[in-house]
């Protein structure tokens, strides 16, 4: 090969022109710009991309190594050969054993976990069987209606308060048909207890309708404790009941009352169920009651991704609900605060110690409840589900919305 052929080879454009390989005089060897503007036209230039530069990269830079001109050398071919091996053999064998996992995971039934005994969710379900009437329209009624439909269901609201005092946790059952109607008679037993404390109100007892409305609230927390994702959602919904309820009674209560609803409402703080307890919960049910969709990897992936938007939204209603009964703790101790001295204090930290154990924190942000001090009156507000602080701008009704967030916002 000439030093010309060889120079092609080595700027990697390709073979020298077949014009090269005529008789005729040997081509000069230029440099510089005078080479730029003699260089022959590429070989390739009707390959684009990568197809060019792996066409480039199998042919020989040199003369052809037992090929026709211009075709990819067989030696290169065969160290291709041998780098897709090296590289499918272990993917294969990777994805046999991520297979062999899910099949595993899928087929076996989990351990039942150990229930407490005795179980208060137990009570809750024989306190739901036992309810005379239906409590939906309990909220409806009238005064004397309302007394009598409650005379009728002592025994259910016992029931329920002594489930309230016992360790609960849900039995494991991966069947929604069977957990379902059960999920049903839990929110007619917090319409018992907001109904209870409607009619305490009636009756000018706002001390007492308070504890019907906090025990709604601890109620929600407990019967989900140990259930699925779509527990959960039914205990925030009985526990938005309750807290609703209670931030209209609050403006009546006085400085000791708040500050035993205080202390209850940060027992349930404490003890709250987690969201990470909801979505292992949630992972376990999934992984063993959707076997048949092992078969269907394509169903399975778009079950997923459906679910995803699901549980975005779950967890954004749990930090609502979280931030609604903190802020409930707050607006109670800064009420107890301003009927004892007179003023409210500077800092949500001066009321730790006698009003409350400790400043509560905004689920929606990295630090506690935004407190502004305003005269004899105060701003006390979340964030909000994004997070901004819109300087105390009301958030309308709807999760998503942009706006702070109020102990008495819908």
């Amino acid at each position: 090969m000439d030093r010309a052929g060889w120079n092609h080879g080595l700027l990697g454009i390709g073979r020298r022109p077949p014009e090269a390989d005529r008789e005729g005089p040997e081509p000069t060897l230029v440099r510089g710009a005078e080479r730029t503007a003699r260089r022959p036209r590429k070989r390739f230039a009707s390959h684009s991309g990568l197809s060019s530069l792996l066409f480039r990269q199998l042919s020989c830079r040199r003369r052809p190594c037992g090929t026709e001109k211009g075709l990819p050398c067989q030696k290169n071919m065969k160290w291709l050969g041998r780098r897709f091996r090296m590289i499918l053999i272990p993917a294969l064998i990777v994805g046999m054993t991520l297979l062999a996992f899910l099949v595993y995971s899928i087929g076996r039934t989990p351990a039942r976990r150990s229930l407490p005994n005795p179980n208060g969710y137990d009570d809750f379900v024989e306190a739901s069987k036992a309810i005379q009437g239906n409590s939906a329209d309990f909220l409806t009624l009238d005064h004397e209606s309302l007394r009598a439909a409650l005379s009728t269901n002592t025994e259910p609201l016992r029931r329920l308060r002594l489930g309230l005092t016992r360790p609960c946790c849900l039995p494991m059952d991966f069947n929604l048909t069977n957990a379902l109607p059960q999920l049903a008679e839990m929110k007619r037993l917090v319409q018992l207890l907001t109904s209870e404390g409607r009619l305490r109100e009636m009756e000018n007892q706002p001390i007492e309708a308070a504890q019907s409305y906090v025990d709604a609230i601890r109620f929600g927390n407990e019967m989900s404790r140990g259930g699925y994702l779509i527990t959960r959602l039914v205990g925030m919904a009985c526990e938005a009941l309750g807290y609703a309820s209670l931030s209209k009674v609050a403006p009546k209560l006085g400085p000791d009352p708040s500050r035993s609803i205080v202390a209850e409402l940060e027992k349930v703080d404490a003890g709250r169920v987690t969201w990470a307890e909801v979505l292992r919960n949630e992972r376990i049910f999934c992984t063993h009651s959707q076997k048949e969709l092992l078969l269907h990897p394509v169903a399975m992936a778009l079950s997923w991704w459906q679910s995803r938007g699901a549980i975005a939204r779950a967890e954004l209603k749990q930090k609502t609900v979280i931030a609604h009964e903190r802020l409930l703790i707050a607006e109670l101790a800064l009420r107890a605060s301003q009927a004892e001295q007179g003023h409210p204090p500077a800092d949500l930290a001066e009321l730790v110690g006698k009003y409350m154990t400790q400043v509560p924190l905004d689920p929606f942000g990295a630090r506690s409840l935004v407190y502004r001090s305003q005269g004899a009156n105060w701003l006390l507000y979340s964030l909000g589900p994004d997070g901004v602080d819109d300087g105390g701008k009301r958030m309308p009704r709807g999760l998503g919305s942009k706006g702070d967030l109020f102990f008495d916002s819908p």
